[in-house]
């Protein structure tokens, strides 16, 4: 089975961290925040097998750059892969409820 590497870029690593913050800044719940983070990199993790069973985003203008979609709970992690390189690029991580398409 073909494995890839995980691209994190550095606005989905802030996404992430700005996600724990604001976990602990609204709710005072650090216990929590630490949760939800390790709940999303877990499901980063297992992009590193078949990430093509995520089908593309519905975005007509967003599938077309290969953009996928991996839900968690009330969040959306973004990414595309790169086949040429075995990679899987995680380019954004964001409240599933926010108007994500003029974002991306």
């Amino acid at each position: 089975m073909k494995v890839y590497r995980i691209n994190i870029t550095d606005i989905a690593k802030q996404d992430i961290r700005d996600i724990g913050k604001y976990i602990v800044n609204e709710f005072i719940e650090p216990i929590a925040a630490l949760n939800k983070i390790n709940e999303i990199l877990d499901a980063i993790d297992t992009l590193e097998q078949m990430p093509d069973r995520i089908a593309l985003v519905k975005d007509k203008r967003l599938a077309s750059q290969g953009i996928r979609p991996l839900y968690v709970k009330n969040h959306t992690i973004f990414f595309r892969i790169v086949d040429s390189l075995n990679v899987v690029d995680v380019i954004r991580v964001l409240y599933s409820h926010r108007d994500w398409a003029t974002i991306l």
